[in-house]
């Protein structure tokens, strides 16, 4: 049955050239974007568990703002002077 199946899709493809590379290289974008996708999740979802106590983490940012008040750099650097 499966054969009957491949065999079917392969003559179609054969026939339709055009849709087959379409249809071939969408499937191949959208994998190789859900793939992409999934390892950035996965990779900021795992950033400091080594820790034993990774809910204890804290991330500290700066905002510079500009004469008029409006955000014009933010950093996630903080000053040495701050560790202390």
């Amino acid at each position: 049955m499966l054969r009957n199946y491949l065999l079917i899709a392969f003559r179609n493809l054969r026939k339709h050239k055009t849709f087959g590379f379409i249809n071939i290289t969408g499937v191949a974008v959208g994998l190789a974007c859900f793939l992409l996708i999934a390892l950035y999740v996965k990779d900021e979802l795992s950033y400091d568990r080594y820790n034993t106590r990774a809910d204890r983490i804290y991330r500290v940012a700066r905002t510079f703002l500009s004469s008029d008040g409006t955000a014009s750099l933010k950093l996630a650097q903080a000053a040495p002077h701050l560790a202390r």
